[in-house]
């Protein structure tokens, strides 16, 4: 039995490659953390005693829940602006991979931050939280997506 072949018209792009797939295709991990980041914020502005749980106590308690949300919101924005410039040029140089790396580093400090905080908390509890696991891993996924963000702007990859 022979496939089947489909061949479109040169003028038909495939579905594939709307604008909104160009921008996630194998970026979906920046996406999810970028929504979260703004979920967060927006949450923080809603209701601030969100910055009273004890990891938030850790890590911010010299900050206000102002101030948390805004370096949220504006990491998250930041990082959303260099997924939608990814792929584009301005001024004849690409902007959104080196956006994107250099949030994703600002991304694995604070993430990493919040895994040390949860490791104190385990240590004073006698018992290991079960985000740490998860908050570790993502701070090696922010890495990644730094370390492919330059690759890809560099051609590395």
């Amino acid at each position: 039995m022979t496939p089947l072949i489909v061949r479109l018209p040169a003028d038909v792009k495939p579905a594939c490659t709307t604008p909104l797939t160009t921008n996630c295709k194998g970026r979906r991990f920046e996406w999810v953390i970028t929504v979260a980041m703004l979920w967060l914020a927006a949450a923080i502005v809603i209701s601030p005693d969100i910055v009273l749980a004890d990891t938030f106590q850790l890590i911010a308690f010299p900050m206000s829940a102002a101030f948390v949300a805004v370096i949220l919101f504006g990491v998250g924005l930041v990082r959303l602006i260099g997924l939608v410039l990814n792929g584009h040029e301005i001024a004849g140089r690409r902007a959104g991979p080196m956006i994107r790396a250099a949030m994703a580093i600002a991304c694995a400090v604070m993430w990493t931050q919040i895994d040390l905080a949860l490791i104190q908390l385990s240590f004073k509890h006698g018992l290991m939280s079960p985000d740490v696991p998860f908050w570790s891993m993502i701070v090696l996924g922010e890495l990644d997506v730094a370390y492919r963000a330059v690759a890809d702007h560099e051609g590395c990859s």
